[in-house]
């Protein structure tokens, strides 16, 4: 379990494919658990206007830790592919700039480099 936990939240090593997909899977599931619960509790369906507030903690207190171990995710993934910590965590930080401008204007943007970390073989880690 500290071995998940350092993986999720540290850059500590470069993270090969199958790590990558499997905890983006893991935090792409969070995320999506999440979105149903700020649609349900913003949505007035039982009368919860009083509970206006929640979706906003919710985003503070679980999508923004979310959203930093993707990050890290992404980066420890960089650095496998371009061989340096730096130079992973400089293009990850290019990349999610990128992105959210992407997110507004071109969605498929994401998509394209979230494949790209999939399918490029790294300098390090060596696995399917």
């Amino acid at each position: 379990m500290k071995k998940i936990i350092d993986n999720l939240l540290k850059i500590n090593n470069p993270s090969g494919r199958l790590e990558f997909f499997k905890y983006t899977l893991g935090i792409a599931v969070l995320q999506t658990i999440c979105a149903f619960v700020f649609v349900f509790l913003t949505s007035d369906i039982f009368g919860l206007k009083s509970l206006l507030w929640l979706p906003f903690v919710l985003v503070f207190f679980i999508e923004l830790p979310l959203l930093y171990m993707y990050f890290i995710q992404c980066t420890k993934r960089l650095w496998d592919i371009t061989g340096s910590s730096k130079t992973g965590i400089l293009v990850n930080i290019f990349l999610f700039i990128i992105s959210f401008i992407g997110m507004i204007s071109f969605p498929l943007l994401i998509v394209i480099i979230y494949l790209i970390l999939i399918l490029f073989q790294g300098k390090i880690v060596k696995d399917v």
